[in-house]
């Protein structure tokens, strides 16, 4: 009878505790920053993540394919980001034992091209430079506001509309923008400006870029066949001016340059009126560095009084001890 009574009293809280670890898996959702105490779940393995054979929730492939016409930093980028698939997540981790959102792109980044972006994924979307969905392309940032305030998870774009990021419930995986989730967190797209550098030229993707230079004529097109340029010019035929010489001519070019503003001065009562008056400020800076000047001087000298002083204080004071005591 006790033991039905006591199963019978143990039944809500059994029931509360299902409740409760429910509520905790649903809370589980792929947003870095939704919390910070959400447990990881590992991920069944990396080589199955990286193989293909595993799939996420949302049937996302898991394969990261890394193609030999993408530029070498490309490539560099979406070799790293292999590296890391099934990786558990860890708040604040930055290490194959644990890594959260932004510590993930961080990592990639800085091992695969040594460019270290900021640590958190609000900063790094104030780091990049803004762009449009359309514009993606590997290696470009993706954001998504997953709580109530501003930018909260992060994901690199590796091709075919899908990011790699660490989720919360299952650590880094491959997911697909398309997915209900992920089209409603959006935030925005942005592209690392020095991973860009490195490559352009390297591809043809220049996307959100305009030639500004289209549709206008070369004006060195219309210079004569065979005649050099200036710069040519001097490089081919250097001009050697002895140090005294270029000593004299710059002295003879302030020279002249005086007597053109003394004559502009002169014919212009305004401005020989303002060089008055900066002439008068001069001599007062000059008279007030001066006073300045002799002040420091007799403090050096009091300075030096008080000491020979104090030594002879001392020395007095020695000698009447001495006395006293011998």
């Amino acid at each position: 009878m006790t033991t039905n009574r006591f199963l019978f009293l143990a039944m809500p809280v059994r029931l509360t505790l299902c409740l409760f670890v429910s509520a905790l898996m649903v809370a589980g959702l792929s947003g870095c920053g939704s919390s910070r105490h959400v447990s990881a779940k590992r991920v069944s393995s990396v080589g199955a993540a990286v193989s293909g054979k595993g799939s996420g929730a949302s049937g996302a492939s898991q394969r990261i394919d890394v193609s030999g016409s993408l530029p070498a930093e490309t490539r560099s980028l979406l070799e790293e980001a292999r590296r890391w698939m099934g990786t558990s997540y860890r708040y604040g981790g930055s290490t194959r034992s644990g890594v959260d959102c932004s510590g993930l792109t961080s990592q990639i980044f800085v091992n695969a091209l040594q460019i270290k972006l900021p640590r958190s994924s609000a900063q790094q979307s104030e780091y990049c430079r803004r762009i449009d969905r359309s514009e993606l392309m590997e290696g470009d940032l993706v954001f998504f506001r997953t709580g109530s305030k501003g930018v909260s998870h992060v994901g690199m774009y590796v091709g075919d509309g899908r990011i790699i990021h660490s989720s919360t419930s299952r650590g880094v995986i491959v997911s697909s923008l398309d997915e209900s989730y992920y089209r409603r967190t959006y935030h925005s797209s942005g592209r690392v400006e020095r991973y860009y550098a490195m490559i352009s030229g390297k591809t043809g993707k220049n996307k959100g870029k305009t030639d500004k230079n289209k549709g206008k004529t070369d004006k060195r097109k219309d210079k004569p066949a065979g005649a050099p340029d200036l710069k040519q010019r001097m490089e081919e035929s250097p001009v050697s001016v002895p140090a005294e010489d270029l000593d004299r001519l710059l002295a003879g070019v302030s020279r002249k340059v005086s007597e053109k503003v003394s004559e502009k001065v002169a014919a212009d009562p305004k401005a020989s009126k303002a060089v008055s008056v900066a002439a008068d400020l001069t001599a007062v800076a000059s008279a007030a560095a001066d006073k300045e000047k002799a002040a420091d001087r007799v403090r050096k000298a009091l300075e030096k009084k008080r000491r020979d002083l104090e030594d002879i204080i001392d020395q007095k004071v020695d000698s009447v001890i001495s006395d006293y005591f011998d």
